[in-house]
């Protein structure tokens, strides 16, 4: 029995670039869909060399809202008030970028303490400017197991072999930057995308979840579902995962129940790319710059380390995402509610890490 949501998807390009400055603009008709941003937490970075763990986890910062802001613009060209769904894929990080117990704790803290930010920072600013905001944590790619994901990509491997071709390069580039710094793989690079590497797995498996946590491909009960679909929106490094949405998509519209055993809602969702041109990291995974010999430290004004929000003006990638905010809120106003919020940060971060059992400084 069909599901009354179930839609085949559409098999065209749904994408949509607008350059960030380019959008107040730009005629955004989301056609009656409800918007949705995704967001997640970042592998642990390394401080020093030789640890067996990444030791630096990826805090809330003061560029976070930037992230987030396009989707007040865009809900002001609607003819009605889009509902807001904020989507963490922090399940997909606990399963695939954490190493251990620990890392898994501080990246579930440091998800909550961002949505609590975000939630409070809407319902400070933007109270009006949707229907409803919904904090969720994707439960979807989780109910499929690592076999079916890596086999889906197997099969998109055979079906489109140029396509994704470049996809892994991509992906194996994000996972080992130092290995594809030159204009030529080397033999250690070509080695790493032919090898069985659990880390390279695990980008092919992460990245074909994103049909799950981008509402493309639905199991029963993640969402309260907008009859058309969504808008999502994400960052320019979202091209890759969007690509390989829609190759997945193609392989998907017609056996989708016979491949996952279970009904299946489909969505016809438009794909919306923000660029910044900067080059700057999203909010949420924060800035991290290499200092010495193989450490890194982390580039960002954050409550531990008590920077003043100028701090940003030494760095010529990071400021345009504080300018942007001050166009929305002026800059004494959002550095009022960034100081007043500081207080909440550490009675959450101090209770949560009461609930977790986790007493090491972090």
């Amino acid at each position: 029995m069909t599901h009354l949501l179930s839609k085949k998807p559409s098999t065209r390009s749904r994408d949509i670039h607008i350059a960030r400055r380019d959008l107040i603009k730009h005629k955004l008709d989301a056609g009656g869909r409800d918007f949705l941003i995704a967001f997640n937490e970042p592998a642990f970075k390394f401080s020093q060399h030789g640890l067996p763990a990444g030791d630096l986890d990826s805090k809330l910062n003061a560029r976070l809202p930037s992230y987030f802001l396009p989707l007040v613009t865009a809900a002001k060209k609607q003819s009605f008030r889009p509902r807001l769904y904020v989507v963490s894929g922090l399940n997909m990080a606990l399963k695939w970028n954490a190493q251990n117990e620990y890392q898994r704790k501080v990246m579930t803290i440091d998800n909550n303490l961002k949505m609590d930010f975000i939630q409070t920072f809407f319902e400070r600013f933007f109270y009006d400017d949707f229907s409803a905001i919904e904090y969720i944590v994707s439960q979807d790619p989780i109910k499929v197991s690592d076999a079916k994901l890596f086999s889906l990509w197997r099969v998109l491997e055979r079906r489109y072999p140029l396509e994704v071709e470049e996809l892994k390069l991509t992906l194996a580039k994000y996972k080992r930057p130092k290995l594809f710094n030159g204009k030529q793989l080397s033999e250690e690079a070509k080695e790493f995308l032919s090898s069985q590497d659990e880390e390279l797995m695990n980008a092919f498996k992460y990245a074909v979840s994103h049909l799950f946590v981008m509402a493309d491909i639905n199991f029963e009960g993640n969402y309260i579902h907008n009859p058309i679909g969504y808008l999502t929106v994400g960052a320019p490094t979202e091209k890759v995962f969007n690509t390989i949405r829609d190759l997945a998509l193609r392989v998907l519209e017609d056996i989708a129940e016979l491949v996952f055993e279970r009904e299946v809602i489909y969505k016809d969702n438009i794909r919306l790319i923000i660029s910044t041109q900067t080059g700057a990291p999203a909010p949420y995974n924060g800035s991290f710059e290499s200092f010495g010999t193989h450490k890194q430290r982390l580039t960002e004004v954050t409550y531990e380390n008590e920077e003043p929000l100028d701090f940003y003006d030494g760095f010529s990638k990071l400021k345009p995402d504080m300018e942007y905010i001050y166009e929305f809120i002026p800059e004494e106003q959002y550095k009022k509610f960034w100081d007043s919020y500081k207080t909440r940060y550490f009675e959450l971060k101090k209770r949560y890490r009461e609930a977790y059992k986790l007493n090491e400084d972090f």
